[in-house]
């Protein structure tokens, strides 16, 4: 049974109501029609009859001169409130440079799941904006995502009926996720704990909690409480539209994208005492900042690269620290859904398939178990 109040309503009469899209205009503005009933089982009943019914929303009318680059617009003012600043961006980008460009001037009536795939396949191929060659197969299935998701959101609202053929997403291949050697983590900690520097005490957070670079950038001393050793992770830098309302972007402190990313982080005891000694001499709000402002992240991660770089270690993409976290602590015998909870994670699936790096000397260690079973 339907939820009352969703899309049925009881009137100051006691009647019930039910209000149902008819249509649209040519300037694509929603038609709303009413059906009433004596009992709500009936209201109920119309519904399905009036959403069933073909002439509910007769193609010409639903599609009129809508255009895809038309529709792309109304749903992203129509997700602005749900995304984060940092996603908004991304989708905006995606839009602006990929689909409209080739798809905008497109009627909805003349845009077909066979039209979606092969751009998406064109994208595989020679996809990039400078002509160099094919985008990756993950930006291309971000790219299907937010078609996808905008051609979901028309067909709710009753701009067009939906799809008989499926839009098909690129697969991806998932490679091995790079890690710290043990004795290049133990090498960088050596060196880090040498002498604490606003950049090594970001990396060693990273390293002994599993910190994302935008997250660590965010980091306050607000957030982090010595007596109870934990962190609280609120905020997180990201890049967005500039509100002037040119193309250049800017940076702000943003909440974390999903709401299991807000945590309280356990201090290993390695970390909590650089971070007592780190704290006596900082000068600034900021963990990772000597200045009155938070650090941005590409500043960040150039300054992490060069610390690499001064310690005669192999270069490491930053993420391969929270790889390196998640892979440390799972050989320690760290329960997954603890170390779920930490990193931030939905559900711990995310955190088996995706950051956990399994090892050849951990997957003989897990077999020899099997000896004990023959003695």
């Amino acid at each position: 049974m339907l939820k009352k109040g969703e899309d049925i309503r009881k009137r100051k009469n006691q009647r019930w109501e039910r209000r149902y899209k008819r249509g649209c205009k040519e300037n694509d503005k929603i038609i709303y029609e009413s059906a009433h009933s004596k009992i709500y089982q009936e209201a109920e009943k119309n519904m399905h009859v009036n959403v069933a019914a073909p002439k509910v929303i007769e193609p010409a009318e639903s599609t009129g001169k809508m255009t895809l680059a038309n529709l792309l617009q109304k749903w992203q003012e129509a997700n602005a409130v749900r995304l984060k600043g940092g996603t908004r961006t991304r989708y905006e980008n995606i839009v602006n440079s990929h689909i409209i460009p080739r798809l905008g001037n497109l009627r909805l009536f003349e845009i077909s799941a066979t039209t979606v795939n092969r751009f998406l396949n064109e994208k595989l191929t020679s996809g990039r904006l400078d002509g160099s060659g094919a985008l990756s197969p993950s930006y291309v299935r971000s790219i299907s995502v937010a078609i996808t998701a905008a051609l979901n959101y028309a067909v709710s609202e009753g701009f067009m009926p939906p799809f008989k053929n499926k839009i098909c997403k690129p697969n991806i291949t998932k490679s091995e996720l790079p890690i710290l050697s043990l004795e290049n983590q133990k090498a960088l900690e050596h060196h880090i704990k040498s002498k604490l520097t606003p950049t090594s005490i970001g990396v060693l957070i990273s390293l002994y909690t599993g910190l994302r670079i935008g997250e660590v950038c965010a980091l306050c001393w607000n957030d982090v409480n010595f007596n109870n050793r934990t962190i609280y992770v609120r905020h997180t830098v990201s890049r967005i539209k500039s509100a002037s309302g040119d193309r250049k972007t800017e940076l702000i402190l943003d909440e974390p994208k999903t709401a299991s990313s807000k945590r309280v982080v356990p201090i290993p005891s390695p970390l909590f005492y650089s971070l007592v000694d780190y704290r006596k001499d900082a000068t600034s709000a900021y963990v990772v900042s000597n200045t009155d402002s938070f650090v941005s992240p590409r500043t960040y991660d150039a300054r992490y690269h060069r610390l690499l770089s001064d310690c005669h270690i192999e270069d490491l993409n930053y993420h391969g620290l929270r790889h390196t976290f998640a892979t440390r602590c799972i050989e320690a015998g760290v329960d997954v859904k603890s170390l779920s909870e930490i990193l931030g994670h939905a559900n711990v699936s995310i955190t088996l398939n995706t950051y956990v790096h399994s090892s050849l000397e951990m997957k003989k260690s897990q077999l020899e178990k099997l000896t004990l079973l023959s003695e």
